[in-house]
């Protein structure tokens, strides 16, 4: 047993000297301790620097995708300025606009990147001059009540004019409820069965009395699947129609969900005289005829009656031009 202990007591002794001897090394050459350091401190700088980028890039996320349904729903309301939901207060003036409530309104709107600044500039005036915390707690107790009030009256007049009952604004005020808006809101945007307040169904537009002249010829354009399947358009001489997702450039407008539809995917008019159709395309995807055959980009092609079109290489939208 002595000799096991005297055996253990030899090896820690010899382990010590062994560390003693390397700590006297470092210590003759400390620069190798500097450039270990400074390895040691670019190394953390670099795995830092990277984990901001990640952290800001998957932040962004967010704001990006709620910046694009705010498009797509200002897309429903014919609202100009695509890139107005990326940036900021442009965002605010754009929702504005959609349920067209006064700009000011951005001063009270929900708790955003203009909202904080002018209660914190104004904040800072009044305790510059007052040196009050009191009125400053007072007036951002009136400014919560206040922005409460008028984002409700905003979400009043957004639910309404897309079809929902306006109470539905309590939504957005009581926080528990938050998640339930947030769907709320991404149905208004991608929905294709929730439309703006002047939107009319193609389905139940009246029926045109048609060209009765003698010689006069009339078309129709029937949706044959997709988002206007059983739609009929009737054609007079001379009469054209566009397709596309943009309201600005299309008179049958697709929802944003249509990618393969472009903003002005191509045009349809009719050529009653010679009783025939001429379709220009003028997309990145493609119109195609019930053959396969892909029209030529910005180049019009005259079409007999009864051809079935396609809009994009997926098929999904297609029209027969009776």
């Amino acid at each position: 047993m002595k000799k096991r202990m005297k055996k253990g007591l030899a090896a820690a002794a010899a382990l010590l000297a062994m560390a003693a001897l390397t700590g006297c090394a470092a210590a003759s050459n400390p620069g190798d301790l500097q450039r270990m350091g400074m390895e040691i401190q670019e190394s953390i700088s670099t795995f830092g620097g990277l984990l901001m980028v990640l952290g800001l890039a998957f932040s962004l996320i967010p704001y990006f995708v709620e910046g694009y349904a705010i498009m797509c729903t200002g897309h429903k309301a014919k609202v100009e300025g695509d890139f107005m939901p990326f940036i900021p207060i442009a965002r605010q003036i754009y929702q504005m606009r959609i349920a067209d409530c006064p700009i000011w309104y951005i001063f009270f709107f929900e708790y955003t990147t203009i909202t904080v600044c002018t209660v914190g500039l104004i904040c800072f005036l009044l305790f510059m001059l007052t040196k009050s915390f009191v009125i400053i707690t007072v007036l951002i107790i009136i400014y919560i009540l206040a922005n409460m009030v008028f984002t409700f009256l905003y979400y009043q007049k957004y639910y309404k004019v897309f079809g929902f009952n306006p109470n539905t604004a309590w939504m957005n005020i009581i926080p528990t409820f938050g998640v339930v808006a947030l769907v709320f809101s991404m149905l208004i945007a991608f929905s294709n069965d929730i439309h703006y307040g002047n939107y009319v169904d193609p389905k139940k537009l009246p029926k045109s009395p048609g060209n009765k002249e003698k010689g006069g010829q009339k078309g129709v354009i029937v949706g044959v699947s997709g988002k206007y399947e059983n739609a009929s358009f009737d054609m007079e001489d001379g009469a054209e129609l566009i397709f596309g997702r943009s309201p600005q450039e299309a008179n049958i407008v697709f929802d944003q969900v249509h990618a393969d539809v472009s903003r002005k995917h191509c045009s349809v008019r009719f050529d009653g005289r010679n009783n025939q159709y001429v379709v220009t395309d003028f997309s990145a995807t493609g119109t195609f005829t019930s053959e396969g055959v892909r029209l030529e980009k910005n180049q019009p092609t005259q079409l007999s009656r009864g051809t079935v079109i396609y809009l994009g290489g997926s098929k999904q939208n297609a029209f027969r031009l009776n």
